[in-house]
Formats: C-alpha cells, structure tokens, sequence
C-alpha cells in the first residue's frame, strides 16, 4: 500500500442522547459515528461510478474494533472523523479511523477504530470480488492500519 494520503474527514454532530448516565458518549454511540461517517465518504468517494442501485458497492460489515482513548463529553461542535482505506483483499476491505476533537494535526484523538467490510451479492447472500473500478477508487485512499494500542503489544 501506498503512503498514508491525507484521510478524508468527516464532521459528525453529537446528539444529546449520545450520552450516558455517566456524562460521555455511550460506547455503543461510536458505532453510530463512525457509521454516518462512512456513508458519507463512500457516497463521495464513489460518486459518478457505476456502482449499483445505492451508489455504492453492496457492502456488509464483517467486524468493528474500537479502542477508546479519553471520554468524549457531549459538544455543541461536531466531532471529526478521519477515514480511510487500510487493507484490502478479494472480496473485502479494511477501514481505519480516529474519531478527533478537530483536522487539526494536534486535535485530541477519542478514538480509534477499524472496520472491515464485505462486497456482498444481496440475491445469492454470498460476498463477492470487489470490482476494478472500486479496488483503484479504494486504493487511492488507502493508507497503513490505525495504531491500537493492542496491537502494538502483540508485535513484541
């Protein structure tokens, strides 16, 4: 994979019922971001392509990994998703982010997270390759995996 290009950011706004009996961001709220985030990239980054009746590729989310790093308390301003393209395979993608404060290079980081996800044949239910068109628009995002702190740990 290429160098890390400059991630596409997105602005997510905080919904007050995003927060929990404890004053932050409900965990499970982080999904939600990071999922508006995507469809919001995608919708971008495959715009003007033949890419099927929701322009975009069928996708199906296979896995989501989300490592916490401070709280995030609710804010009137958006919070900023950075996303990008992290590995891709057959039939399948990996998508990184970081859920910051700004697009600042010092913004505070929240969190970071990965997802994959698996072009998916919704008539037959069986994933399916990821076509030419959308490996290069996938490959011009592409950069290397999001730190985890776990991961650093396991390549000791």
């Amino acid at each position: 994979m290429a160098a890390r290009p400059r991630p596409y950011y997105v602005d997510v706004p905080l919904r007050w019922s995003d927060m929990d009996a404890l004053g932050h961001v409900n965990n499970v709220q982080y999904l939600r971001l990071l999922e508006e985030a995507r469809v919001i990239a995608f919708a971008d980054w495959f715009e003007g392509v033949d890419v099927g009746p929701e322009g975009r590729p069928p996708l199906v989310i296979a896995r989501a990994e989300i490592e916490y790093l401070r709280q995030l308390h609710w804010r009137s301003e958006p919070v900023v998703v950075a996303i990008w393209v992290s590995h891709l395979s057959g039939g399948s993608f990996d998508t990184s982010y970081e859920v910051r404060s700004s697009r600042d290079a010092d913004a505070e980081i929240f969190a970071t997270a990965e997802t994959t996800q698996v072009v998916f044949d919704m008539t037959t239910q069986r994933p399916v390759r990821i076509a030419d068109a959308h490996r290069q628009l996938l490959e011009a995002r592409s950069g290397p995996p999001v730190a985890m702190r776990r991961r650093r740990k396991e390549r000791r």
